[in-house]
């Protein structure tokens, strides 16, 4: 079975926000979370530049949630929601699970007047430089920035390695849209939330009243979201490159080391081969991977008739994707299987365990032969010993 962790959110998914925020922020001064319920006249609205509507249209079908308005710092007249923030739990590529996805609005700034000394131009040009030095000086270049154009009156997108953020200026209206990445729709979404706030502003005016139908470009619903690609490797070979146990635990091999013994007919197990995503897949192993043989023979000590029975067997216990994966679970396969005394001239590497067990490792392949029995006796315990170890050298010669 393939495991691997989902993905989190990155700390630096509300980086810009922090430095965007500054902007507008005093020294000193502590936001508040509780929203206001009036927009006070000529002020911004977060929550109403950005609504649940406008993510429910984008993201159809899927949960979301409102993490609530945060309110402006008290400095300059009355409060507003100066931030709005929402969950969207979106599908994730490679568990049934869902994942949480963030959707931010950040007013960074308002009521300035657009010219002049901290106006709203001179405000938006020291954030576009500002940002532009940040992704210049970041070392591996997973950070760019592009004009966006056609919305507010100057707009620019980031997209970074985990968020994209849409900032624009629209008339004395500075703020940023920054969505978590999830796929191919993050950035059109950034956009099209970013030119529906700008329509939702009027410098003099400030929000614009009524619903979507005052709005000059309201958002666009999407048919359906969609799921980015699995781009894991399989940690597994396909199922045709998986041995056949029989071949490898041969009739012929098994009599020749148990000729003394009565040999029961041979037992085979099928499997599946198991790869975890959004839908998990499960595929049939053409060939099987596990054997197992029954030797038994009756002795009389003191006149008394004694059965010895051992049991011969081989599991197949993976076929790795890459010999460095196979070295890995060969390893792991040691420590479970406590096989600490290790052997040479059997495949490329294998080790015995106190239960008569080999784990052996040749290419890519991981096996485990055992020859199993009475182990409170010594001397049949001995004999098994000897057993497993002849019929594990037969085994490797004919693994692949």
């Amino acid at each position: 079975m393939i495991r691997l962790a989902t993905q989190t959110r990155h700390p630096l998914a509300i980086l810009g926000l922090a430095v965007l925020t500054a902007f507008a922020a005093p020294t000193g001064a502590t936001a508040q979370t509780a929203p206001v319920t009036t927009t006070p006249p000529g002020k911004p609205d977060a929550c109403g530049l950005v609504q649940k509507s406008d993510l429910e249209t984008l993201f159809p079908g899927r949960p979301v949630e409102s993490k609530g308005a945060t309110l402006s710092l008290v400095f300059k007249g009355p409060q507003y929601n100066q931030g709005c923030q929402y969950l969207v739990r979106l599908p994730s590529p490679t568990s049934r699970s869902d994942l949480a996805k963030f959707v931010t609005v950040t007013v960074v700034l308002s009521g300035e007047g657009t010219s002049g000394r901290g106006g709203s131009i001179d405000v938006f040009k020291n954030v576009l430089s500002t940002r532009t030095k940040i992704a210049e000086s970041d070392p591996h270049k997973k950070r760019t920035i592009e004009p966006a154009r056609g919305i507010g009156d100057e707009a620019f997108q980031e997209v970074s390695e985990y968020t994209t953020d849409v900032r624009v200026r629209k008339g004395d209206l500075v703020f940023v849209i920054s969505l978590d990445n999830y796929s191919t729709q993050t950035l059109p979404n950034a956009l099209a939330l970013a030119e529906q706030a700008a329509g939702r502003w009027q410098e003099g005016t400030g929000m614009v009243a009524g619903t979507d139908t005052a709005v000059k470009s309201p958002v666009t619903p999407k048919d359906e979201v969609i799921i980015p690609p699995d781009t894991r490797k399989s940690a597994q070979a396909p199922v045709d490159r998986w041995p056949d146990a029989c071949a490898l635990l041969k009739e012929d091999d098994v009599r020749a080391v148990f000729g003394d013994m009565k040999l029961d007919p041979v037992r085979k197990v099928m499997g599946t081969l198991t790869s975890d995503g959004r839908e998990q897949k499960v595929e049939k192993l053409p060939n099987p991977i596990a054997c197992h043989y029954t030797a038994s023979k009756v002795l009389t000590e003191g006149g008394a008739r004694k059965i010895i029975t051992n049991t011969i067997s081989l599991n197949v216990q993976d076929v790795a994707a890459t010999p460095e994966l196979a070295l890995k679970y060969y390893q792991i396969s040691k420590k479970v299987g406590d096989a600490k005394t290790d052997l040479q001239g059997i495949g490329d590497e294998a080790a015995l365990s106190p239960t008569n067990q080999i784990v052996i490792r040749k290419g890519v392949v991981n096996i485990a032969v055992r020859v199993g029995g009475d182990m409170r006796d010594k001397a049949l315990y001995d004999d098994a010993t000897q057993r497993v170890n002849t019929i594990a050298k037969r085994v490797a010669a004919h693994m692949p």
